[in-house]
């Protein structure tokens, strides 16, 4: 039987379907990054798609893993909502400003 890190409460119930939940809020999370990363880029439109791209398989992977070590899931799924919040905001007045087409 292990026992629970120090400072850490023994949760039970749903902490592990929480955090199987953040395989698609992850995903969404990252998707949504990738957008404003390769609409703000700088560069030529094809080459900022392809470093979007190329970024979020890390991102992704970094999400999941950070998913399953955080110590908590409401803390996980706040943070989670409110980055993917901002993110939106900024993808959406990007996309009404006429940012890259």
């Amino acid at each position: 039987m292990a026992l629970p890190r120090a400072g850490v409460k023994n949760e039970r119930g749903w902490p592990l379907a929480g955090r199987l939940a953040a395989i698609p809020g992850g995903y969404v999370l990252a998707s949504l990054a990738v957008a404003c990363l390769a609409r703000l880029l700088p560069i030529a439109r094809v080459e900022a798609v392809t470093i979007a791209m190329l970024a979020f398989f890390a991102l992704y992977a970094v999400l999941l893993i950070w998913a399953f070590a955080a110590r908590s899931v409401l803390r996980l799924w706040l943070w989670m909502g409110g980055a993917s919040l901002v993110l939106g905001v900024t993808l959406a007045v990007s996309i009404l400003l006429g940012g890259r087409a």
